[in-house]
């Protein structure tokens, strides 16, 4: 198994490799594909739409495997620069925390609540002890109080 490691590492030493547009192509290869399987009955349109999802797929195998990493790292900067003109960043940013604001709740279910910052919005964990709370927030320092019913 090592050896294979070593092989795989060896052969991609010098080539680009897998960033931000990557992971957008492969997952409009998924979109693509998924949709294109889902809704069109036609063998001839699945055809055309498996068709395009795999340029994507091409493309991003392309990027990923190339040696000439400075046209690749143009290539997203200007990704990066359309990300920010159309402020998904902000968007990919906050679902992320809210991903990660919701494997916490799972995690610590029976043990704490949360409470979100009327002012700033962060979340807060606090022990499940019933009754009202005064709380202050260690972001902003806001002061204010909450109840835990159970």
């Amino acid at each position: 198994m090592r050896n294979i490691i070593e092989k795989f590492r060896t052969f991609m030493y010098g080539r680009y490799g897998y960033d931000k547009l990557n992971f957008a192509l492969v997952i409009a290869y998924l979109l693509i594909n998924g949709i294109g399987t889902m809704l069109f009955r036609y063998t001839r349109i699945r055809l055309i739409v498996l068709a395009v999802a795999l340029v994507f797929l091409g493309f991003a195998l392309f990027r990923f495997l190339s040696k000439d990493t400075f046209k690749r790292q143009q290539e997203e900067m200007k990704f990066e620069r359309i990300l920010y003109s159309l402020r998904l960043n902000e968007r990919i940013d906050s679902i992320k925390k809210r991903s990660k604001r919701r494997k916490l709740k799972i995690q610590y279910r029976k043990t704490h609540r949360f409470r979100t910052c009327p002012n700033c919005g962060e979340n807060l964990r606090l022990s499940k002890k019933r009754g009202k709370r005064n709380i202050t927030c260690p972001k902003c320092g806001h002061h204010f109080t909450t109840r835990i019913i159970f």
